[in-house]
């Protein structure tokens, strides 16, 4: 026996019916329905003065993962920039055991000066972080990465073996390390056999390591792949950088109603409907077009909420109804694109590397190159459990006209009066942040006195809020995973 499908499921799938003319229009290639139930609505104002506003720095700074059951996305609130940094912890650059062998007989024909090498850094620098694997060859792998990191962006083992002048690429080297430096390029000289496996190792866990700091380690001024967000009390936060290819302009123009009296739509829109059948005290079950159908809470559909506490469901107004239609008008349909700052080789800059997760993912046993240190219980692959947003499709707040079927007018019109205030929740979200004073109530009786229609319209830009709490609605999304080869 099959169990119907979660409310959430069944609405979602209805918007994602009605909403593919606009996202092909849009240039959606895959779009995801996204559940915003942690996040609610999108704070689209991503500008807080010079700065960004941390409200939508937190909104898009998350690891979604893809429901397969019910077919959208959703996440669990973890932040996108620390849980992949935990991932790049957890790679290292290994060498296959022919590789390992090469390397290890080198570094034996040349104790003396390996040796010497691991105890001037041990005097200087103290002992290895508990990461670096306990023989001689991870030990001397940890040095030649730091070693590189003292020099300019972009600096390769290679490039440094062949200089006349290493200290001149070497900008940053702490001080009394200078006989460290003489002494590595010592051991570079004389184990030139295995330059090749060297270069691969060093190069590799140097970008790993680069690109770890560069999430973890905010400097002191924003730099590229750093910026300032901006809470609404003003305090500053440093923080890894994304960036939103759409100006708050942009957005504005294609999202906002039109002043004045609403028109029934506005800029790209589409509409959904549904029909809500009560199960019994507690469910509500809903279809749609197409066979969707799904069950769930009755205060999770639609809630109403006015001041003076009232609230009410859809069957808070009439018990002896049984059903409601609900139509759903989405306006002002448009796109949001946010990036990461990739990180860039040439620079040292940038955090975004999804290279080493590809190639640990991809791994071959017997291979050189990426792997996990141990099992991240993760699926970085297309529709996996660890997704970045590429892109989202948001909207104006929708248009909600709920059709009841009863002839019993007065038991609306007496709660809702014409263009009365109210707050609208929405698959349990409080839509416009939960003002009770946003949407505006109408109700209207057909002349056979057979329904009754009550209508939750957002307001026009008569008094808009401050602009880094405007809020839209989240229709889907366009996920990045990072495991997949084409990303």
């Amino acid at each position: 026996m099959t169990s119907t499908p979660d409310l959430s499921s069944a609405i979602l799938g209805a918007m994602k019916n009605g909403s593919q003319p606009t996202a092909a229009a849009l240039g959606f290639k895959n779009l995801v329905m996204l559940d915003e139930a942690i996040l609610g609505d999108f704070p689209w104002f991503w500008q807080n003065g010079t700065n960004f506003n941390q409200k939508t720095f937190s909104w898009i700074n998350r690891v979604f993962a893809y429901n397969s059951a019910n077919d959208y996305v959703a996440t669990n609130g973890e932040n996108f920039v620390t849980s992949y940094a935990g991932v790049l912890t957890d790679i290292q650059y290994q060498l296959n055991s022919s590789d390992q062998d090469a390397l290890n007989r080198e570094i034996l024909a040349n104790a003396t000066v390996v040796n010497s090498l691991i105890t001037d850094w041990t005097t200087t620098f103290g002992a290895f972080p508990p990461s670096t694997p306990n023989t001689q060859a991870g030990q001397l792998s940890y040095i030649s990465t730091q070693i590189l990191t003292w020099g300019t962006p972009g600096l390769t083992l290679g490039a440094l073996r062949i200089s006349s002048n290493p200290m001149g690429l070497l900008p940053n080297v702490p001080l009394g390390a200078e006989t460290i430096v003489s002494t590595f390029m010592t051991y570079l000289g004389d184990t030139s056999a295995v330059a090749n496996i060297q270069e691969a190792q060093t190069s590799a866990n140097s970008q790993l390591t680069q690109t770890h700091n560069n999430v973890t380690i905010p400097p002191a001024t924003a730099v590229p792949g750093w910026m300032w967000i901006m809470d609404d009390s003003g305090q500053l936060q440093m923080v890894p950088q994304w960036n939103i290819d759409e100006s708050t302009a942009v957005i504005q123009n294609a999202l906002m109603p039109p002043a004045g009296p609403l028109p029934a739509s506005w800029g790209n829109s589409f509409s959904t409907t549904l029909t809500a059948s009560k199960m019994d005290s507690t469910t509500v079950k809903v279809q749609a077009e197409g066979g969707i159908m799904g069950a769930g809470s009755i205060l999770d559909l639609i809630g109403i909420f006015g001041e003076a506490n009232a609230q009410y469901n859809l069957w808070s107004f009439d018990e002896s109804v049984t059903t409601v239609d609900v139509a759903l008008q989405f306006n002002g349909v448009t796109t949001v694109t946010p990036a990461a700052v990739p990180y860039d080789v040439s620079t040292s800059h940038g955090w975004w590397n999804p290279q080493p997760i590809q190639l640990a993912v991809s791994h071959v046993a017997g291979d050189s190159g990426y792997q996990f240190g141990t099992d991240p219980h993760l699926s970085f692959g297309e529709n996996g459990n660890f997704g970045m947003l590429s892109r989202l499709m948001i909207s104006y707040q929708p248009i909600i006209t709920l059709t009841f079927h009863t002839s019993n007018y007065s038991a609306f019109s007496q709660q809702i009066s014409e263009n009365s205030s109210w707050g609208v929740s929405f698959l349990g979200i409080p839509l416009a942040g939960g003002s009770q004073s946003y949407f505006k109530g109408t109700t209207s009786q057909d002349e056979s006195g057979g329904t009754v229609t009550v209508t939750m319209t957002p307001p026009a830009l008569t008094a808009p809020v401050t602009p880094a709490d405007q809020l839209a609605y989240v229709i889907g999304a366009e996920i990045l995973w990072p495991g997949s080869a084409s990303n």
